[in-house]
């Protein structure tokens, strides 16, 4: 398994070369785990980045708040370190 800094790097480098211009820049790294499918080792990198402008807050049609923020899930190859998906992340919402 490729080392956990060499996954993140890929999925950095990768995220910088197909989002808009300007939005890397303030990428923050948020979850990193290890999953197994179909007897393949990959490392799932969640990384955030700023919404395209304008970057005001709106209600969903559930009437919660919508951040700032996209969250992309990025599937890395964890024997080459080759990055074969980005995903958006959905994140749940928080019950009280």
């Amino acid at each position: 398994m490729i080392p956990i800094q060499l996954a993140v790097d890929n999925a950095v480098q990768f995220a910088k070369k197909v989002l808009e211009p300007g939005r890397s820049g303030e990428m923050l790294l948020e979850e990193v785990e290890t999953a197994v499918i179909d007897d393949r080792e990959f490392w799932l990198i969640t990384l955030s980045v700023p919404r395209p402008k304008p970057t005001t807050l709106s209600f969903n049609t559930l009437g919660s708040m919508v951040g700032d923020r996209q969250y992309k899930t990025f599937k890395v190859d964890g024997e080459t370190g080759e990055v074969l998906s980005m995903k958006i992340r959905q994140l749940s919402e928080a019950r009280t």
